[in-house]
């Protein structure tokens, strides 16, 4: 309708009570405009051959007055997912209160608790779904959602927009004639992510076995569309590959074995020669690294790959508005520096939710990298005046606050929630993250009383443990500029007496 969203936003409240009006009527019909059905897709290319449609993303433009009452819609159907408990706890995608780290952090704790045990693997299967919003049949769609108690009236609706779904493209002659579009979840449509999560719902009861986390058996974890299958044992992770095949076999869905991938974590060793898993009869690959929601995971659950790929990224990003920010004298350096820990800081920081617990000394490299180049300072200038003269705190500070403040979350979810459930084992064994807390907290001295009961105290003495490891990186960079045999004009400075 190429009407802009600046529009709505400015609008006065009386022309949104005639949207009311008309949303509403719309609603109660279950007829919706033919316009709210049509779309406008511009091809965006990814990478590869440029001649391949495959390589590219289909951005999908929709009527502005459309989007507001799909959005109503979505509203409508969140609250009555939340309230009558329709999701279950696998799926984490576009849901209030859910995020992907806690995926994330759900898979890491459990293949951390496996590693407990000499020898003990963790088998995953991660499942891409080949083009898996196109290939919803729009029947089985309104019957899943008949079955699970949604309303007629709010099915109508989406009979109404699904049955004379059509779309154009944009290239660059201009827009093509508009064509149906049989089947599929609307692509841009605000309703779709939530439709795909409750469309696969059902896909955990039809799968055996998982991995038993303090009492819950875990098989599977959902974000959307991202879905990895998980087990103990090989013979169990063929026999769910199998029943993946066969729900997607009855719910018409199809899976990209050449993107679909085995991982299997462990401490070190190969796999055995009878480890192999099929799908459909074709083998699939078993890679030592996969890039799951952004993090590149390996076997040991090295962070290492995921990290040095983050601050190329970041690296980019410096560079990449360097002579058009960064190098501009006119430019106030506090601005600089807010530009880079919002995007390049953020960059390399990515998920650091779940694994900001240790200092890694690539981020601190990246950090110097960027001080130095914007000072114009030689590589070989000491990391300690660096750090005096601009007062910035190690990157591990930063990462570590992230991490505190999301596992303090996780630690107040409900009961049922699997970050939580797996959090609790984490802190019983005293491993992985939770036995950094209480390494960091012996190094520096600090109080920690790591009872599990005194879960409620944390927060202040986590709070006080950033605070020291600040102030101990301060004093161990003062102490080195007094004792250090070079630079002696440095430390003889009126003002670095009284740092």
């Amino acid at each position: 309708d190429r009407v802009t969203s600046e529009f709505f936003k400015n609008a006065p409240l009386i022309f949104f009570e005639h949207v009311l009006s008309l949303v509403n009527y719309i609603y109660d019909s279950g007829e919706t405009p033919i316009s709210f059905s049509k779309a406008i897709i511009f091809p965006l290319f990814k990478r590869g051959d440029p001649t391949d449609v495959a390589n590219y993303r289909g951005i999908s433009c929709l009527d502005a007055v459309s989007k507001i009452f799909t959005g109503l819609l979505l509203r409508r159907l969140e609250v009555f997912v939340e309230e009558n408990n329709l999701l279950g706890e696998f799926q984490a995608g576009f849901r209030r209160g859910y995020s992907t780290f806690d995926n994330l952090f759900t898979l890491l704790n459990i293949v951390n608790l496996k590693f407990l045990k000499k020898g003990n693997k963790l088998f995953c299967f991660f499942v891409d779904f080949r083009a898996a919003f196109d290939h919803i049949n729009h029947q089985s769609l309104y019957l899943k959602l008949f079955n699970i108690g949604v309303s007629s009236k709010f099915i109508n609706c989406l009979k109404s927009l699904y049955s004379n779904s059509s779309a154009a493209v944009r290239g660059s002659s201009g827009i093509s004639e508009y064509f149906r579009v049989q089947g599929g979840l609307r692509q841009g449509c605000l309703l779709s992510p939530l439709l795909f999560s409750l469309f696969l719902d059902d896909l955990p009861a039809f799968l055996d076995g998982g991995v038993l986390v303090g009492g819950t058996s875990v098989k599977v974890l959902m974000y959307v569309d991202d879905v990895v299958l998980l087990v103990d044992n090989p013979v169990s992770l063929q026999r769910n590959i199998d029943k993946l095949s066969t729900y997607c076999d009855l719910w018409n869905l199809s899976v990209n074995t050449d993107k679909s991938k085995v991982l299997v974590f462990r401490r070190g060793g190969r796999l055995a020669s009878k480890e192999k898993w099929y799908f459909k009869g074709q083998r699939l690959e078993v890679v030592n690294q996969f890039n799951y929601l952004g993090v590149m995971l390996t076997p040991r659950l090295s962070f290492k790959r995921h990290l040095a790929e983050k601050v190329s990224v970041g690296k980019r990003a410096v560079n990449g508005v360097w002579s058009g920010f960064f190098s501009q004298n006119l430019v106030p350096l506090p601005f600089k520096f807010q530009l880079f820990n919002s995007v390049c800081r953020s960059v390399v920081s990515y998920a650091a939710q779940v694994w900001g617990f240790q200092r890694y000394e690539e981020l601190e490299k990246f950090q110097r990298f960027f001080i130095k180049k914007l000072f114009s300072l030689p590589t070989a200038t000491p990391n300690y005046m660096v750090y005096i003269e601009t007062g910035v705190d190690l990157l591990m500070v930063y990462t570590l606050k992230l991490h505190f403040k999301y596992c303090l979350k996780v630690f107040n979810l409900p009961s049922h929630r699997l970050p939580r459930i797996t959090a609790l084992e984490i802190i019983k064994k005293k491993t992985s993250w939770f036995k950094s807390w209480i390494d960091l907290a012996q190094k520096y001295s600090c109080q920690f009383d790591c009872s599990i009961d005194s879960i409620s105290e944390w927060k202040n003495q986590l709070l006080a443990l950033v605070n020291r490891i600040k102030a101990a990186h301060r004093g161990e960079c003062v102490l080195r500029s007094t004792v250090s045999a070079h630079f002696l004009l440095y430390k003889e400075l009126d003002q670095f007496q009284h740092v």
